[in-house]
């Protein structure tokens, strides 16, 4: 079972997030669905955000949360409550990681400031003037690409030219970061030529970590004095893990010199796309392979 779905982000929430957050980038690939979450706020009558108002989300009250982020920055959001989305936004300062620890004299400004940042919204509601604020982490773990395992803290936000604040806290839990896919990839030291047209066929195996489609691709150089012979490499394999699974590609030469018996050289980079972490993984190889008539 994937351990985070997609989740949609209103148009409400995006013209939010644009008025208050700025450059926030909220494609990011570490988007998620956490397992569970919560988010709670309280404040004061002149606070703008909460009007004196307090407010409770969470998972288990099937309220829909996406948490994103960075080791320097992390986001979370409420996403559909009638009365609009919800964003929490924590920052340490540039350069360096959010850890366990109090950060006093947060600013507006969540990205390359030397402070801290903090930026609370709700409602359709923001602080029209900026804010200052701090935050209290006591739990944080990172898996890997932005895997988020656990994040708590309570935080205190105050917007410019008001007499009151919005205080609160945040909860976020997922399931141990699963492992990274991992390929590999091998070439056979043997391939073959078709003596009537010149076609190469080269192989060797894959192996992955977890089931995934593995791409190879590279090329053929097959070089003698003066003339240098040129192919490609191209396959698809379906690789499960537990035992080495082949591949075979043939290809004619693409330039005005012929590949012939002999040693060939043979690049190759396997490929696959981790749907859990939303990333590439690859690995590659160059080897000589004897071509002999097939």
């Amino acid at each position: 079972m994937r351990l985070f779905r997609k989740r949609p982000v209103l148009a409400a929430a995006l013209a939010l997030t644009a008025a208050t957050l700025g450059a926030l980038a909220i494609t990011s690939p570490a988007q998620a669905a956490p397992e569970s979450a919560s988010l709670t706020v309280t404040g004061d009558a002149d606070d703008p955000i909460t009007q004196g108002d307090g407010v409770s989300f969470s998972t288990a009250a099937g309220d829909g949360f996406n948490v994103w982020g960075t080791e320097n920055h992390l986001t979370v959001q409420v996403f559909d409550p009638p009365a609009g989305p919800w964003m929490l936004d924590l920052s340490a300062p540039v350069g360096q990681p959010l850890t366990v620890g109090t950060y006093t004299g947060a600013t507006e400004y969540l990205y390359e400031s030397p402070l801290p940042g903090i930026a609370l919204a709700g409602h359709d509601r923001i602080c029209p003037y900026g804010q200052t604020g701090s935050f209290t982490v006591t739990d944080i773990s990172w898996g890997p690409h932005g895997y988020l395992e656990r994040f708590d803290a309570t935080f205190e936000q105050r917007c410019n030219y008001s007499t009151g604040s919005a205080r609160g806290e945040v909860h976020v839990a997922n399931p141990p970061a699963p492992p990274v896919l991992a390929v590999g990839v091998a070439v056979a030291p043997a391939g073959t030529i078709d003596a009537a047209t010149g076609e190469v066929t080269v192989g060797g195996t894959v192996t992955c970590t977890a089931p995934a489609t593995v791409y190879v691709e590279g090329g053929l150089t097959q070089t003698w004095p003066g003339r240098r012979a040129k192919g490609i490499v191209r396959a698809e394999v379906a690789c499960t893990p537990g035992a080495p699974i082949a591949w075979t590609s043939s290809s004619q030469s693409f330039s005005e010199t012929p590949f012939r018996k002999g040693d060939v050289e043979v690049s190759a980079n396997a490929s696959s796309y981790d749907t859990t972490y939303n990333v590439f993984v690859s690995d590659e190889t160059t080897a000589r392979v004897a071509v002999r008539r097939g």
